[in-house]
């Protein structure tokens, strides 16, 4: 092969080979080795195909020989022959059947054999055609469901990706550009920098009177896929794992008015255009023009705001939302920052589905700062978990008593990700509850209800006096399936009430409270808790995207359970 396959390519080939393994029934652990590596390469910044070239691929997590050995087939042959034989045996189109809620692999399988089915569009003729209902184990609901999904309407353009994607793969590239003598300053712009929990693409602001400079080196950096279309002050790229990165630049007395402009929202800009015009004034990117002609150019993005008489305002506000007039009286508020977290209380270790002991995630939690770590590992009706029986739930408190004492300088906490079940009540009993020092409340089944129905599984979590947060509320997972509509001004109003708080979980797949969902919860007077989710040491950092998303709703400090030592005594 030429050209070296890229992340994205590599990470694409080795999740279709894991998805169709999956139809053909292989064992379970082979099947999370092969996804569990392609999410890993996704999200590298450096080329894993120069890697594994290199025999490098296995210092990566979850990338071991066998994955390593496909990798350099498919840089040099270009293809995988593993991956051609599963195409042979397995239509490649029962992938995205698999997908749908309510089918999944052995459902496709039985479609594919009842029907001939072996893609969407045989899957939409034989819902047309009332034929579903002849294949094994689909019922009335799951035909509706179908139906309903295939029947969405896909957004046009390009996909949206998680900014818990997005994020890692900008700073590649930002590294890239700090590390080119002639750029004064490097910095992320647009969507992404305001918070948003997707993205089409990314921006960053360069400061630099060499963009030929610039040029260059993105042409020669590893974590660059492909140089795309240009100009004299622009360049666009393609990452490794195929995101598209717009890079604009400009001399660094400008480079506070450019950022200022690229981060935007494009009402927040037309607010502020209107608030300069009222005084005879223009904004751009090039800077602010007076009455009386004279052009004011400002190297930093505050002195832009206070340009125009306001206080500065923090990315993730500026959406018009009365954010401009909160500026103009000076009281914008002091938004919470990673730097204020203590800790996390929503994280798996090997007890459950996690892929590390307790003691390595205590190491990492400790590497982080924290001062505190919560175990919240699944309950027993998460099978696929491996979730905890009761007895299960006693030998890791004694396990955690006796890390407890070996590790001095952190505290460790016994919680539980609790299952909340169909009719609302939780998969343990009280007094069980009553044993860990934080209780975490989650739907993880019956994700196809109604939101009446979600509604008042999570209101009765809520009504039970052992459950401190409920966790992901809406169960979303961002390109698989949408959140459950619930209501959630009655469930804010609730939780209120009882002193329950509300988890943004910050798995990049999750995202959940979204940010428009947890402003309501904080107006409703409700403390939100963010959670990293994490099932390895290295997804701690996942903390950090619930963070962006609480900044997003206009979350202080005192706000967010994280930022206190103690709490769960309360």
């Amino acid at each position: 092969m030429s050209r070296r396959p890229s992340n994205a390519e590599i990470a694409d080939a080795l999740q279709l080979l894991g998805d169709l393994l999956q139809l053909q029934g292989a064992i379970r652990h082979r099947v999370l080795a092969y996804h569990r590596g392609a999410a890993r390469i996704r999200g590298t910044g450096e080329s894993v195909a120069e890697l594994a070239l290199r025999g490098r691929a296995v210092d990566l997590p979850d990338i071991g020989a066998t994955l390593q050995a496909k990798i350099v087939e498919l840089a040099e042959t270009g293809t995988i022959a593993a991956l051609d034989r599963a195409r042979g045996e397995t239509p490649e189109g029962l992938v995205q059947v698999a997908r749908l809620d309510g089918i999944g692999p052995k459902r496709a399988v039985a479609a594919w054999q009842a029907l001939g089915i072996t893609g969407l569009d045989d899957l939409r003729a034989a819902v047309d055609a009332g034929r579903l209902s002849e294949v094994p184990g689909i019922g009335a609901s799951t035909q509706e469901s179908v139906a309903r999904q295939l029947g969405e309407e896909r957004e046009p353009g390009a996909p949206r990706v998680s900014l818990g994607i997005a994020m890692p793969q900008a700073q590649t590239v930002l590294e890239v550009l700090r590390g080119v003598p002639e750029v004064r300053r490097a910095e992320l712009a647009g969507s992404l920098r305001r918070g948003r929990e997707l993205v089409h693409d990314v921006d960053l602001v360069v400061a630099t009177d060499a963009p030929a400079a610039v040029r260059d080196a993105l042409a020669g950096a590893s974590s660059i896929a492909a140089v795309l279309d240009g100009g004299e002050q622009r360049q666009a790229v393609l990452t490794q794992s195929g995101l598209r990165v717009e890079i604009a630049m400009t001399p660094p007395a400008t480079f506070g008015n450019l950022l200022q402009h690229a981060t935007g929202s494009a009402a927040h800009n037309i607010r502020l255009r209107e608030m300069a015009v009222r005084r005879g004034w223009s904004i751009s990117e090039h800077g602010i023009t007076t009455d009386d002609g004279s052009v004011l150019t400002h190297d930093d993005e505050r002195d832009v705001y206070a340009a125009l008489g306001l206080a500065w305002i923090p990315p993730e506000l500026r959406e018009d939302r009365g954010e401009l007039d909160v500026a103009e009286a000076g009281e914008v508020p002091e938004l919470v920052t990673q730097e204020q977290i203590l800790g996390d209380v929503h994280v798996h270790s090997d007890w459950s589905d996690g892929r590390a002991d307790m003691a390595t995630m205590v190491q990492a939690a400790i590497a982080r700062g924290y001062r505190y770590l919560g175990f919240a590992d699944h309950s027993v009706s998460l099978a696929m978990t491996r979730g905890l029986s009761p007895d299960r739930v006693r030998r890791q408190w004694e396990a955690i008593d006796e890390l407890a004492e070996r590790v001095p300088g952190i505290v460790i906490l016994k919680c539980t990700e609790v299952d909340i079940l169909a009719d609302g009540g939780l998969d343990f009993d009280d007094e069980l509850l009553a044993g860990f020092d934080v209780v975490v409340a989650s739907l993880h089944s019956g994700l196809q209800s109604s939101g009446a129905e979600a509604t008042a599984r999570v209101l009765a979590a809520i009504d039970n006096p052992h459950v401190r947060a409920i966790g992901h509320p809406t169960g979303r997972m961002l390109g698989r399936r949408p959140g459950l509509e619930l209501d959630i001004e009655r469930i804010a109003e609730r939780a209120a009430a009882t002193g329950t708080a509300l988890e943004i979980n910050g798995q990049p797949r999750r995202l959940d409270l979204d940010s428009s969902m947890a402003r309501v919860a904080l107006e409703a007077g409700v403390e939100l808790l963010v959670s990293s989710d994490a099932h390895t040491p290295e997804d701690l950092t996942f903390q950090e995207f619930a963070v962006r998303v609480a900044r997003r709703a206009g979350a202080t400090p005192d706000r967010v359970l994280n930022t206190r030592f103690g709490w769960w005594e309360s």
